[in-house]
């Protein structure tokens, strides 16, 4: 027979001769699940990114700070802060947001944010409480970043450690361009 019935007895043995031990199993299950996470997770967040091009670009010749940070912080769900800094004198007032919280303004320019527009560069932050000078207007904030355009800073905040990367700064990049 080459099939055993279920009226064969199968010990324990006999499964772990034919598929392994449960642990190897286990194992070999977890790393077929994580084995490209990465690469789908930045598959999924570029998708969502270019749909909220999508989106914005239907607004035409109506495109403004307040559509923007509404459509993104719409669509995605561990945001808890989507929003513009304009710099007035030596502060940062907030300009169009979208958030779980009222955010802080004015801020000094010690903050993230500040940082950012002096260096005129775009500043990542993993872990917004291992940033010296970090302003925290949501406790609930655990990553951000800040890009620098013009007068303004584009500021979002995560609920999640480690959520932005060079894929957020591209399109965010491709979103600014749209203004």
């Amino acid at each position: 027979m080459l099939y055993p019935s279920i009226e064969d007895n199968i010990s324990p043995n006999t499964v772990v001769a034919v598929l392994g031990k449960p642990e190897t199993i286990i194992a070999f299950l977890e790393y077929l699940l994580f084995f490209d996470m990465g690469k789908l997770q930045s598959e999924i967040k570029e998708t969502i990114y270019q749909e909220a091009i999508f989106k914005i670009k239907k607004f035409e010749n109506e495109i403004n700070l307040d559509k923007i940070s509404n459509v993104l912080y719409h669509m995605f769900e561990n945001w808890n802060f989507c929003g513009f800094y304009v710099k007035k004198g030596e502060q940062l007032e907030i300009s169009s947001y979208k958030s779980d919280k009222i955010p802080c303004s004015p801020i000094n320019m010690d903050g993230v944010c500040g940082k950012s527009i002096i260096s005129k560069d775009t500043i990542i932050v993993p872990n917004v409480n291992e940033f010296p000078g970090h302003i925290e207007c949501d406790p609930n904030s655990k990553s951000e970043i800040a890009i620098p355009f013009s007068n303004y800073v584009f500021d979002i905040d995560s609920k999640e450690f480690d959520d932005f990367d060079e894929i957020d700064e591209k399109y965010l990049k491709k979103i600014i361009d749209m203004i």
